[in-house]
């Protein structure tokens, strides 16, 4: 069966008129073209349906056989709108106030289209976001009035089923797709406080809590929200009215990301300027992004906003993905020249590059072979008209408007998906008797008298960025925000030290003088680079100092003396080389050193016990979890280990310290505690095992401590050379701030006398050490008693307690479910329980564990329940039963009237 033909319908000053698509571009016969002047047209969303306004009435008609539907008298009509299911007609006409009628008239009408009868009349005043917003079975309908969303169920608009009501709600968008529905509402900040968006699922609109995802942001006038087909994401656009830097006429914008699962992400893009277009995949797995200052760049970006294909650079302000997901169009109307460029994203590869001036609207035809472009009123009075093309470039129909008329609009008829399927891309242009309108290569004027002369590089305002691809494997490098760009150098310049010192440990070695590309590998360190930058930078002042003396030009007396002073710069780099160097070989034999810390400070298992948990994990059981005990608290210490029990929703409370930070205690390290329920758990899943203590003999504990000792003394080393350099940078800028506009051979002679009598004399003191205090070190430290009380096999000890089984069986059950939990001692309870990780979630209960018959104080259940309501939180008492069910009862602080 061949698949039908779209309709494009076109409405003007000279009337309203169907076209049949592609190939025939032909006036539709069984529509009787309507010769009045027509504002406004559309078609129902399966296309089945047309409706226009001709000034006199509103006419709704099948495009099958033209049959009239229905007919309005409702001459002063601008907007119409089907409902997904075509059993309503929404129309709009201005708001008007008469002297009748001093509140308005009801401009909001809600026709049922099979009879023709009015159902609802309702007013609104903007014609922006004027028509209510329905799902596609019809069941729910959403509208805006008075900062609340008013939701309706099975079109009855004589009562509200559900309102959502905030701070000040101030645009929302509905989910496409079936049940369920969700829907995303954006909130203006005020008074300081951050603009926010949410997502809601209905008919769960209770508040933040209740919230799938929430996103919060500033400088946001205004938003626009696009969810992607499937209902999973909706790209947030957050635009200002003035950009205070003055750098954009068109304000600032930010592009959010928020998914139905919980993730939010800011965009990052790689150019500074406004964002001109976001466009969805109709996959819903990428997303398009025009953007930055012309001429401005275009990115593909996948779901965890990274890009995946850079576009480059090029005059285009809008994008347009094919209805089957398979060309993408990239185009600059409006200001621009009307240049489009065609893309396979099947291959990323450029499929053609047509134009057309003038343009004001473009459009894919629901084929996916075929677009239109158009140039309306009012936003251009002239050359109205329209062409249909084949996207290869070829121009297939072409009609402007008569003389004394205007083209108002232009509309292709939709169709359900899945109507017309994806055919293979075509890189050779289509036949056509109108030809194509690809520019061919155009290269610069060159006058006469140059024209025998070869050719030069022209100057540039600006450089073009040819087109990148950003998937894995595919390209080299991804494009980066400028500091994760400077992150990603630093790391890669630590790597090349690190090997460079390995392989040449020796620093007296390197030769004085070191090439650019080699200082750039070794340098690792920000105020080193920064040296050695400056210290080039004055070199290669010099060198050409020195070629124009050499060519005979008689140099000035500040000149001559920099020339004087090479040989004291090219010390200091080497200095700062070799420096470097000795750096480089104490990080590197830190990094050696960590594994033998760990079994050298820490308490290791017995042989026989490492050698069964190998052989449970060679056999293709679970990962069994390794417990360090230290007075009889669980501790974990392996990085496999953290990763199980954290896959494993226990998330514990890490203790230890970092070893670059060792004197900070807000990013803490290894081990990570557990919680006793936590530990019980893992018992009974057979998911953990106590690692006893290590028994050594006088000997072993000798050589122990002979580790501990050379360990130290490595870190004392490594902690003097940069206290040493941090001494040095500390004079030189005291130096060079007293001397102030004094310059010369004098002060230089100083510094450096100062730099070499400090570096003779300094001393580091072993006190001002910074140590990583373990937290399991008992096998140095503590008596034989103590050691045989961390011998332990479990560190719950097994006694009888009410209050300790009604604690775990509280978090097996909550925990089974699918939370995590925690210990919520400082809010007055027993555990906070998260929906999701904690890093990306906020609690929503604070769990209160009680047995059956355990009374509780009426004070306190005020006291908890309203410091529930000031953190924003669920209060939940939880009491187990003896048939192993907990029961939960909520408390919340509501007030007092």
């Amino acid at each position: 069966m061949a698949p039908p033909i779209p309709l494009l319908a076109v409405c003007g000053s000279d009337g309203t008129s169907l076209l049949r698509g592609p190939p025939q571009c032909e006036l539709d016969s069984s529509f009787q073209r309507d010769s009045r002047p027509s504002r406004c047209l559309t078609f129902s969303r399966d296309g089945t349906l047309f409706g226009w306004c001709n000034g006199h009435s509103v006419s709704v008609v099948r495009c099958a056989d033209g049959s009239a539907v229905s007919t309005l008298n409702l001459p002063k009509t601008n907007l119409l709108e089907f409902s997904p299911l075509n059993n309503i007609l929404v129309t709009w006409q201005p708001y008007t106030k008469t002297q009748d009628s001093p509140q308005g008239e009801a401009n909001l009408q809600l026709w049922d289209l099979p009879s023709g009868r009015l159902i609802k009349a309702l007013y609104q005043k903007k014609a922006e976001s004027w028509c209510p917003s329905w799902s596609e079975d019809e069941k729910i309908c959403v509208r805006s009035v008075n900062n609340e969303l008013h939701f309706y169920e099975n079109n009855d608009f004589n009562s509200i089923a559900n309102k959502l009501h905030m701070q000040k709600v101030s645009d929302f968008a509905l989910s496409p797709g079936a049940q369920p529905s969700k829907v995303a509402v954006y909130v203006p900040g005020s008074k300081g406080a951050p603009s926010f968006v949410r997502l809601y699922q209905y008919p769960v609109l209770g508040g933040a809590s209740a919230a799938l995802a929430n996103k919060s942001f500033f400088k946001a006038d205004r938003v626009n929200m696009q969810w992607n087909q499937k209902a999973s994401a909706v790209l947030v656009t957050a635009s200002t009215e003035v950009d205070k830097t003055g750098a954009s006429y068109y304000g600032e914008q930010t592009l959010h990301y928020l998914a139905a699962n919980g993730e939010t992400a800011l965009v990052q893009l790689a150019k500074n300027g406004p964002i001109y277009d976001v466009a969805w995949s109709p996959n819903s797995t990428e997303f398009c992004v025009v953007y930055g200052f012309m001429p401005a760049k275009a990115a593909v970006f996948n779901l965890k906003c990274d890009p995946v294909f850079d576009f480059g650079t090029g005059p285009r302000n809008a994008a347009y993905y094919s209805p089957q997901g398979h060309i993408l169009v990239l185009a600059g109307f409006g200001n621009l020249r009307g240049q489009m460029e065609v893309w396979d994203l099947k291959k990323y590869k450029q499929v053609s590059k047509p134009q057309a001036p003038d343009a004001t609207y473009f459009s894919w035809c629901p084929d996916g072979e075929h677009i239109v472009t158009a140039t309306c009123s009012p936003r251009l009075r002239v050359s109205n008209g329209y062409k249909i093309w084949h996207y290869t470039g070829t121009v297939l129909h072409k009609q402007d408007a008569a003389a004394g008329s205007e083209l108002w609009k232009v509309h292709w008829q939709p169709f359900p998906e899945g109507s017309f399927p994806e055919r293979p891309i075509k890189y050779q242009a289509a036949p056509s008797e109108l030809g194509t309108t690809e520019a061919a290569p155009i290269q610069a004027y060159r006058p006469p008298a140059l024209r025998h002369l070869p050719a030069t590089p022209s100057s540039k305002l600006h450089e073009d960025e040819p087109p990148q691809d950003l998937r894995s494997g595919l390209s080299g490098e991804k494009s980066l925000s400028k500091s994760a760009l400077k992150n990603q150098r630093k790391r890669e310049a630590k790597k090349a030290a690190k090997q460079e010192a390995k392989s040449d440990p020796e620093p007296a070695c390197l030769p004085a003088p070191v090439s650019n590309s080699q200082s750039e590998a070794c340098s690792g360190d920000a105020e080193t680079d920064k040296k050695i930058k400056n210290l080039k930078k004055k070199l290669k002042a010099i060198e050409e100092l020195k070629e124009q003396q050499a060519s005979g030009k008689v140099l000035q007396k500040n000149q001559l003396e920099k020339i004087q002073k090479e040989e004291q710069l090219l010390k200091e780099l080497q200095e700062l080389q070799i420096k470097y160097v000795q750096l480089a070989q104490f990080t590197a034999g830190r990094a050696a050193q960590e594994t033998l810390s760990e079994i050298v400070l820490m308490e290791a298992p017995p042989c026989s016990q490492v050698e069964e948990l190998q052989q449970e994990q060679e056999h293709g059981s679970s990962l069994v979890v390794g417990l360090s005990l230290c007075d009889s608290a669980p501790l974990l210490w392996r990085f496999q280990d953290l990763k199980t029990v954290r896959s494993n929703s226990l998330v514990g409370a890490l203790l230890g310290s970092l070893p670059r930070t060792p004197r900070q205690n807000i990013r803490l390290g290894r081990p990570l505690l557990l919680m006793p329920e936590e530990e019980r758990v893992l018992r009974e899943h057979h998911s953990a095992a106590a690692l006893s203590a290590w028994n050594q003999d006088a000997a072993g504990a000798a050589e122990l401590w002979q580790r501990y000792e050379e360990e130290q003394q490595r870190s004392l080393e490594e902690q003097s050379i940069l206290a040493l350099e941090d001494r040095k940078s500390a004079l030189l800028r005291a130096m060079t701030s007293s001397s102030g506009s004094e310059s010369g051979a004098g002060s230089d002679e100083a510094l450096q006398c100062r730099l070499l009598a400090l570096e003779q004399n300094f001393s580091f003191p072993r006190s001002a050490l910074a140590v990583q205090l373990s937290t399991a070190r008992a096998g140095l430290s503590h008596c034989q008693e103590a050691r045989a009380f961390l011998e332990a096999d479990w560190p719950i000890r097994e006694q009888d307690s009410p209050r300790r089984d009604a604690r775990y069986q509280v978090f097996r059950d909550l925990w089974g479910r699918g939370f995590f939990l925690t210990s919520a001692g400082k809010f007055g309870g027993d555990f906070l329980v998260y929906p999701g990780d904690p890093l990306r979630f906020h609690a929503h209960f604070i769990a209160v564990c009680l047995t059956l018959d355990e009374s509780i104080c009426m004070l306190d259940v005020l006291s908890v329940a309203r410091l529930g309501s000031n953190v924003k939180k669920t209060v939940l008492l939880c009491s187990p039963a003896p048939d192993g069910s907990v029961h939960y009862t909520s408390l919340q602080w509501s007030g007092m009237m």
